[in-house]
């Protein structure tokens, strides 16, 4: 009873509507902590999707690189220009979807298609390549060639971001690699050079040698960092 010794006063009465909310129980609170122990936040990026990982890894957006780059000749080659593409319009999608800046990433991809078409272009008008297909909507240069420019800058920060801040390395490598990947179209039967060989691989060498570094500087500029999330420890929130 309240009032004697052992009780003097009863306990306060919280006023009608102002009910004191109720602690976390014991049972809840260890559910919590066993599911932060099984799954650190460091760790919950490995929990993705199996398919965000086919994009998001270096070695992976070089196989796409690469995938795009032998489609688009192999379609041209097969009377299918189209193939080539919608197979590199695929994987940029999938690659978008992983970028840690995605709108930068766009910025950089048509930035580069609008450069491929004009230099492409350009050296086309002077006889230097010829292709067997005609250019459609006035271009004098397939579609499928004017997709390749943004095939390969999607490798500019993941699969070749070693390259980043490197402009003079990247004009030595876009010289090299550059009259090498035109070769290939000459070899599948996509493209000719209408100048002969060294003349040719001359042009385009400069050609590369030019649009590397402004490349670089251009993915520096818009897309910050790593660019694929899945390339940073970091966790978004």
């Amino acid at each position: 009873m309240y009032g004697d010794s052992l009780n003097p006063t009863p306990p306060p009465i919280a006023p009608a509507g102002n009910v004191p909310p109720e602690a976390p129980s014991s049972e809840a609170q260890c559910r919590v902590d066993s599911l932060q122990a099984v799954i650190p936040p460091a760790r919950v990026k490995e929990l993705r999707p199996l398919w965000v990982t086919w994009f998001a890894h270096p070695f992976a957006n070089w196989f796409w690189f690469y995938f795009g780059f032998v489609a688009a000749l192999s379609g041209s080659n097969m009377k299918y220009p189209s193939l080539g593409p919608v197979v590199i319009v695929g994987w940029l999608t999938g690659h978008l979807v992983n970028a840690k800046h995605p709108w930068g990433e766009i910025k950089l991809l048509l930035a580069s298609m609008g450069m491929g078409y004009v230099c492409d272009s350009l050296i086309t008008l002077m006889g230097v390549l010829k292709f067997h297909e005609p250019a459609y909507w006035g271009w004098p240069i397939p579609l499928w060639m004017a997709m390749m420019w943004p095939n390969f800058a999607a490798t500019l920060n993941s699969s070749m971001k070693w390259l980043r801040g490197r402009y003079q390395l990247g004009a030595i490598m876009g010289a090299i690699a550059g009259p090498f990947s035109y070769y290939g179209g000459v070899k599948w039967g996509s493209v000719d050079l209408g100048w002969g060989f060294w003349p040719a691989m001359i042009v385009i060498a400069i050609e590369w040698a030019l649009a590397m570094p402004v490349l670089l500087w251009l993915s520096a500029r818009w897309v910050p960092g790593a660019e694929i999330s899945g390339q940073s420890s970091e966790v978004r929130a």
